[in-house]
């Protein structure tokens, strides 16, 4: 694969894990991991790809999550790929309806195994959060 061609199969790597996030489709976020990948979200501890499976399933469902990343520069070197991308996020608490909306600064290594790219590590910083209450 050309580099052209490997930083849109990255690009559609993330796109695909957003979908996945947005419509709560916790069985399948694993699948864009690495067996030995980690989460590293911002104030929290670090996940693996085993405690992703067992705790991402509550967490969008109570949230009403929705993401949306915006890559800025995807650089490749064999087997890894390194993905800049800001990300707006938006949940709601269902229990009270309040609205959280941020933007962070993500950074994701991809490591290609069988002819896929696949999340090694991800972490991000919030740059922005506001709080609204929702007009439910």
């Amino acid at each position: 694969m050309n580099a052209q061609d490997e930083k849109a199969a990255a690009e559609s790597l993330l796109t695909d894990y957003a979908n996945a996030l947005n419509a709560a489709d916790a069985a399948s976020i694993p699948a864009f991991y690495t067996q030995d990948g980690r989460f590293l979200p911002d104030g929290f501890k670090a996940l693996t790809t085993a405690d992703l499976a067992k705790k991402s399933k509550s967490y969008l469902e109570k949230g009403q999550f929705h993401i949306r990343y915006s890559v800025q520069d995807i650089a490749v070197d064999g087997q890894f790929a390194f993905v800049e991308a800001t990300a707006q996020t938006r949940s709601t608490d269902a229990a009270t309806g309040v609205e959280s909306s941020q933007v962070s600064r993500d950074f994701f290594v991809l490591r290609r195994e069988q002819g896929d790219w696949k999340i090694f590590r991800y972490i991000f910083n919030n740059a922005e959060e506001q709080k609204t209450e929702s007009n439910l």
